[in-house]
């Protein structure tokens, strides 16, 4: 078993420095619209307004009925007291968890589709997190400095671009008015946290304040845990971690018309596990990795919102870079991944005469280097790479009265991108293509409750620089040595979502504050699937265009409040084959219920809440390889006492309380079991 001293002895020394800056970003006030949520599995901790970084472009997909949007809130967040962004979103429908038990290999799934292969795009504030290498998670952000976490499932690319073939899942950090209130202007909080999984501490502490024009905020943590302990008892190792980091956020509005926020962010985590953490166990394929990655963003953006129906414009300018230093103990080999992304973002939304119209332009390039030490055994590594693409889409999308029941959503999108192989040995350096991407939605209310609506969305993912430009060895056997072969003429992968949604609000008796149910049925086609052709007689590996695929599903929830009872029940599934050979494809998630119960004491500052979930068996693979089902119990509770007690806040939550083992479909780690978690805060 190894503990978290066992995982920095690799190195004699380490520092660490935390750089604290400012950058700008935009923030802005967007009205909280009823139905925008209409599926979601969470409550809102405010119901009036939510703060969105890039709230033009999102509460433009929340209004749209025939796009499926849930939102995670602070409240539901600090709830579930999560080690990862996957902790407090795998309960919502279609939703699921890639690659384990270990959180630095676990990626987002929305309907099938995961963020590890960018399928799915994640957002930070507005920016897109574009570090993407085979079998290592791109989520480095800690949930301490979450607000919410907003998950459009579907295809998404008429807004969003290149990626959203699954959808987006969008993060967005705290500020100062997350924790003041009435006339506050300048507070604090430390706050201690404790798992006993995995023995896990996690410290966090933040200074805050406010003045008429000037809103700041400087957050930091610091978390430290041994291995996970599995359901048998048993010890997954190598699944111990180190990480801490922080941010500083610093809104400034001179006026009603202007907005600038600054913001910078880094994270640091520490780990050992096998190169590829979602095995076992290291092996001489997967050797053992001391990992050190460092993830860092700054970014700045102006809101222009005056008193003109035409015009409402958030523009952002962005700078990301993730480094992954990956050390073999063994050999003693030393790799590094890094990619850097620059990128800048503009919108406006008009709203003249019931219509509302968002238009905009996205731009980015990425960089993306790697280094491959091969001194063990020359010629038997991967080559290193040096690569670039760049991305330039324009977009519009306009809703519009057709009657005073009927309302239609039209828009498009182009993108226009290339990539480059800088290495002087490239064959064929450049790629070049374009995509367009259309979406149209007709929303009938038939009544005041009723409404159903019918869309259609196309997306598309660029093939990434490490499809495209991979070369040197894939791997040896006693055939001889398997070389990776470039391909830049991939194309793009593409895919047609046609969608059904029914959603009926319930009017408010004394049996119902506010409910609603919401049923959706999809059916996602997704062409030029790119894959890995390994020709095992001839030697080589090389990505292809390979595989037309059908990805069906259903979606169903329900919602209901009453004092302070609420209630959330939900059900999905999705099913996927190959269009060609009608075989089933990988990691289709279990289907999934979800039943959740909240309750808000009106005497007492004290919630009380519990979850259940059900996994079905998944027996639909290729071969004789099924996953079990299983049955997960959460509980969770909060208390925030006044007096003396005053600004002390206890949260106390109990994952997996039967501690079940299990394994998630598509796993080959077996997931954590019982988890007591207790976190107290203070507030000054």
């Amino acid at each position: 078993m190894k503990t978290r001293k066992d995982i920095w002895t690799v190195k004699h020394s380490h520092r660490v420095a935390l750089a604290v800056g400012a950058v700008l970003s935009t923030m802005s006030v967007a009205p909280q619209a009823v139905a925008e949520s209409a599926d979601s599995q969470s409550k809102e901790a405010n119901p009036v307004e939510t703060l969105s970084v890039y709230g033009s472009r999102m509460s433009t997909q929340k209004a749209n009925a025939g796009v499926a949007v849930s939102t995670v809130s602070l409240e539901e967040i600090e709830k579930r007291q999560g080690s990862n962004v996957t902790d407090l979103i795998h309960h919502l429908p279609n939703v699921s968890v890639l690659g384990g038990g270990r959180d630095v290999a676990q990626s987002v799934t929305i309907r099938r589709l995961s963020s590890e292969n960018g399928r799915v795009i994640q957002l930070v504030d507005g920016t897109r997190q574009n570090f993407s290498v085979g079998h290592r998670s791109s989520l480095f952000i800690d949930p301490e400095l979450l607000r919410s976490v907003e998950v459009v499932r579907g295809p998404s690319s008429t807004l969003w671009g290149s990626g959203a073939l699954g959808g987006v899942f969008a993060q967005n950090t705290k500020s100062a008015s997350d924790f003041l209130s009435g006339s506050q202007t300048l507070g604090g909080y430390l706050k201690q946290g404790f798992h006993s999984n995995n023995n896990a501490s996690r410290t966090s502490g933040a200074v805050f304040g406010r003045t008429e024009t000037v809103d700041w905020l400087v957050q930091s943590y610091y978390n430290d845990s041994d291995d996970n302990q599995l359901g048998n008892g048993k010890t997954l190792s190598y699944s111990a971690e180190r990480e801490k980091g922080g941010f500083a956020k610093l809104v400034f509005t001179p006026s009603l018309d202007h907005q600038w926020t600054f913001t910078a962010r880094q994270g640091e985590l520490d780990d050992m596990s096998p190169s590829n953490p979602s095995v076992k166990e290291p092996s001489g394929s997967y050797p053992l990795v001391y990992r050190e990655t460092r993830d860092q963003s700054l970014s700045v953006a102006y809101d222009y919102s005056p008193a003109s129906h035409w015009v409402d414009i958030n523009s952002q300018l962005y700078f990301n870079n993730t480094e992954m230093k990956e050390h073999r103990v063994a050999s003693q080999e030393r790799d590094n991944n890094e990619t850097q992304t620059i990128g800048f973002s503009i919108t406006n939304t008009s709203n003249i005469k019931n219509i509302d119209l968002i238009t905009g332009l996205d731009l980015y390039r990425d960089s993306y280097e790697t280094k491959r030490d091969d001194s063990s055994a020359p010629g038997e590594r991967p080559a290193g790479q040096d690569a670039n693409a760049e991305s330039i889409g324009a977009f519009g999308q306009i809703n519009i009265p057709v009657f005073d029941q009927l309302r239609w959503q039209a828009g498009v999108r182009f993108d226009s991108y290339q990539g480059e192989d800088n290495r002087p040995t490239s064959l064929d350096s450049e790629s070049r293509d374009h995509a367009w991407s259309p979406s149209t939605a007709l929303t009938w209310n038939a009544t005041e409750q009723l409404a159903l609506t019918a869309s259609y969305r196309e997306a598309f993912r660029a093939p990434s620089l490490e499809e495209m430009y991979a070369s040197g060895t894939h791997f040896t056997t006693h055939m001889g040595i398997n070389q990776f072969v470039p391909n830049p003429d991939l194309k793009p992968e593409h895919s047609a979502n046609k969608e059904l949604a029914i959603t009926y609000r319930f009017t408010p008796t004394s049996y119902v504050d506010n409910a609603y149910v919401d049923a959706r049925l999809f059916r996602n086609d997704v062409d030029d699937f790119i894959d890995m052709n390994v020709d095992f007689m001839g030697g080589t590996t090389t990505r292809e265009n390979v595989q037309d695929a059908k990805l069906e599903g259903i979606e169903l929830s329900l919602h209901h409040q009453l004092g302070g009872f609420t209630n959330n029940l939900s059900y999905s599934q999705t099913e996927g084959k190959d269009k060609e050979t009608g075989s089933y494809l990988d990691n289709i998630p279990a289907h999934k219920f979800v039943a959740e119960t909240d309750y808000a004491l009106a005497t007492l500052p004290v919630s009380i809440g519990g979850r259940v979930s059900h996994y079905a068996e998944q027996t639909d693979t290729n071969d004789a390889k099924t996953y079990d089902g299983y049955t997960l119990w959460d509980v969770y509770a909060s208390y925030s006492p006044n007096g003396a007690w005053d600004g002390v806040k206890f949260d106390l939550a109990i994952d997996n309380l039967t501690d079940e083992q299990y394994t998630r479909a598509w796993a080959q780690v077996a997931s954590p079991g019982r988890d007591i978690k207790l976190n107290v805060r203070y507030q000054f």
